[in-house]
C-alpha cells in the first residue's frame, strides 16, 4: 500500500463527516440515560449511528480540565492536543492525525463545555524523577493546576502505592465507565488487585500503542537468502502457521553477518542479522509467555520470572545476543551518540540487517526504506504456545490516572472528560492511528493483517515489570550480558528483596481495600 495525496484527502474528508455526525449525536441534551435511549443496538456505549458516546453528568460552562503530560525529550509531540511546532518539535505525527487530535479537543469543548488543555513536564531521569517528583509536590499543595497525569507506566505504579493516585474503581469514581471499550480491559485486569485500579491505559493515547513490540522483517533479504524455502514459507505464513518461533528466528539470525567496511569487528555499519537493544530481553520474555509476576489462587501477584521454562528460554535469548557476529545492541554505542537506536535503525533501513526488534510507532520512522519490509509479532517459545504476546515497554508507554488533589467540581468534571474524550477517540483517534500505520507506512496487506490480528489485540503488561519489585525487570537486561547457565544464580541473589517488594506492595492493596 503506497501513501498517495488522494487517500490522504479522502481521509481527511472522513475525519469531517464523522465530526459532523458524532456532533449532532452529541449534543448537550445527551447524558447517560438518553445514549442509552438512543442506541439502536445492544452495544450500551453506541448511540443509533453507532458512534460511541461517553456519558456525563452535565454541560460545564468555561471550565478547563488539564493533563499533565512528560517527555524525556525537552520538545515532545503530544499525545493529547494539536501540535503546533512552534517550539522546533521535528514532525513525526502524520498531519491527519494532527488535526485529528485538534478534532478530538473541539468536540469535548462543544459537548462539554469544558476546554482541554496541557502542562509538559521535561523528565530526563524517568522512572522515579521530575514527573513524579512533579506529582508529589501538587498533592501536598493541592494543587488545582492539573487534573489527568499521564506518567509512564513505571511511574504510574510508584505513585500509586505511594497513595498519590485515587483508586479508579473506587466510589468516588462510580461514574466513570472504566469498563467501556475505550480502555484496555486486559490491562485493567492485570493491574486490578484487591478492588484496586490506580492507573490504565486505552484508545485516550496513542503512545501506549506506540510502545507495543513489534519485529521488523526485510523481506528482500529473507527472500533472497532461501529462507522461505528453508523454513516452510514467508514470515507472515509462520506467523499464520503458529511456526513464527525463537528457534526458527534466532537460527535465521545466524544467516547475516559480515565485515563490510574491513574494520575487523561487525558493528551497526556492516550488516548483521538483529538489531535490537536491551529491552529484547523483555520483549521476547513477555512474547514466550514468561512473566516476572502472575497473579496467583488468591488473586494477588506472585514472582513467576524463574522457572523451568523461562530457564531455557533464557540461555537461547542469551545465545543471540551474545553473538556479536550476528547480534547489534544499541546499547553498546551510547558513546557514539545520544540516542544510539538510530544507529540500528539506520542498518535496517538501508538494508543491511535482516530483523530489527522496536515498537509499533517506530514503523513511522521506516518511510524511507526503499527495501520491502515487513511489520511482525516478536517470535513466540515454540509452536506448542497458543498465541503471540506483545509487550508495553513500561519505560517508554504513558498511562492515565487522576492525582488525589483533584475533589470537588473539577473531580466530577475530570469524569467527564475521561468518558467523552474516552469514547470519542474510539471512534476517531484510535481507529484513525491504526490507518495511518497501515496505509501511510506499511508495504502490504499481510503487515496490516499482523498489526490487527496478532501484534495489537494480544498486547499487554507484566504486573512485575511495571513495579519492579527487587529491580528484577532489571535481571532480565542484566542477563543479556551475564554468562550463559547462571539466570537461576542471579535470580536467588534478588528473590529475597523482591518478595520482601512484593509483600509491601500487597499490603498496600489489602490495607486499601474496600476504601
Amino acid at each position: 500500500m503506497k501513501r498517495t495525496k488522494l487517500f490522504a484527502l479522502l481521509l481527511v474528508l472522513c475525519f469531517v463527516c464523522s465530526f459532523a455526525l458524532t456532533a449532532c449525536d452529541n449534543g448537550e441534551d445527551v447524558t447517560e440515560s438518553s445514549v442509552a435511549e438512543q442506541s439502536g443496538s445492544t452495544n450500551p456505549y453506541q448511540n443509533a449511528n453507532g458512534k460511541y458516546v461517553g456519558s456525563y453528568s452535565r454541560v460545564w460552562e468555561d471550565e478547563t480540565i488539564t493533563f499533565l503530560t512528560c517527555s524525556v525529550n525537552p520538545t515532545y509531540e503530544s499525545e493529547i492536543l494539536f501540535n503546533t511546532y512552534e517550539d522546533g518539535t521535528t514532525q513525526t505525527v502524520p498531519e491527519v492525525l494532527n488535526d485529528n487530535l485538534k478534532y478530538r479537543a473541539n468536540f469535548v469543548e462543544e459537548v462539554l463545555g469544558i476546554t482541554v488543555e496541557e502542562e509538559k513536564v521535561l523528565d530526563t531521569s524517568r522512572p522515579g524523577g521530575g514527573m513524579c517528583t512533579h506529582i508529589r509536590e501538587g498533592n501536598l499543595s493541592s494543587t488545582e493546576d492539573y487534573q489527568i497525569v499521564v506518567p509512564c507506566l513505571y511511574d504510574g505504579a510508584t505513585l500509586a502505592v505511594e497513595g498519590h493516585l485515587y483508586n479508579l474503581l473506587g466510589k468516588e469514581f462510580a461514574n466513570l465507565q472504566i469498563e467501556a471499550p475505550w480502555w484496555n480491559q486486559d490491562f485493567n485486569k492485570n493491574m486490578t488487585y484487591g478492588g484496586q485500579l490506580y492507573f490504565t491505559i486505552g484508545d485516550l493515547g496513542t503512545v501506549n500503542k506506540g510502545s507495543t513490540a513489534a519485529l521488523y522483517v526485510n523481506l528482500e533479504l529473507w527472500e533472497k537468502n532461501g529462507l522461505s524455502e528453508k523454513y516452510g514459507g514467508s514470515p507472515y505464513e509462520l506467523v499464520r502457521n503458529g511456526k513464527w518461533t525463537v528457534d526458527t528466528v534466532f537460527e535465521a539470525v545466524t544467516t547475516f553477518g559480515s565485515d563490510d567496511d574491513n574494520s575487523g569487528t561487525i558493528d551497526y555499519k556492516d550488516t548483521f542479522g538483529w538489531g535490537g537493544q536491551l529491552d529484547d530481553m523483555w520483549s521476547i520474555f513477555y512474547a514466550s509467555g514468561e512473566k516476572i509476576a502472575q497473579p496467583d489462587a488468591d488473586g494477588y501477584p506472585t514472582i513467576t520470572i524463574y522457572n523451568e521454562r523461562s530457564a531455557k528460554l533464557m540461555e537461547k535469548l542469551q545465545e543471540l545476543v551474545q553473538n556479536k557476529e550476528h547480534y547489534i545492541s544499541a546499547n553498546d554505542y551510547f558513546g557514539v551518540v545520544q540516542w544510539p537506536s538510530v544507529l540500528v535503525e539506520e542498518g535496517f533501513t538501508d538494508g543491511r540487517a535482516l530483523f530489527y526488534n522496536a515498537s509499533v510507532g517506530t514503523v513511522i520512522n521506516l518511510g524511507v526504506m526503499e527495501k520491502p519490509f515487513g511489520m511482525l509479532p516478536v517470535p513466540k517459545a515454540d509452536e506448542t504456545q497458543d498465541d503471540y504476546y506483545s509487550l508495553v515497554n513500561p519505560w517508554t508507554s504513558t498511562c492515565f490516572a487522576v492525582p488525589t488533589c483533584v475533589v470537588g467540581d473539577k473531580l466530577a468534571m475530570t469524569i467527564d472528560v475521561l468518558n467523552v474524550m474516552g469514547a470519542e477517540s474510539l471512534n476517531t483517534v484510535a481507529p484513525n492511528y491504526q490507518e495511518i500505520l497501515e496505509y501511510m507506512k506499511i508495504r502490504d496487506d499481510d503487515s496490516a493483517d499482523m498489526l490487527n490480528n496478532y501484534i495489537l489485540p494480544n498486547r499487554g503488561c507484566d504486573v512485575g515489570m511495571v513495579f519492579k519489585w527487587g529491580n528484577l525487570d532489571i535481571l532480565l537486561h542484566d542477563m543479556a550480558s551475564a554468562n550463559i547457565g547462571t539466570f537461576a544464580s542471579n535470580y536467588e541473589a534478588k528473590k529475597d528483596a523482591a518478595q520482601n517488594a512484593l509483600d509491601e506492595t500487597i499490603d498496600f492493596f489489602k490495607d486499601n481495600e474496600g476504601k
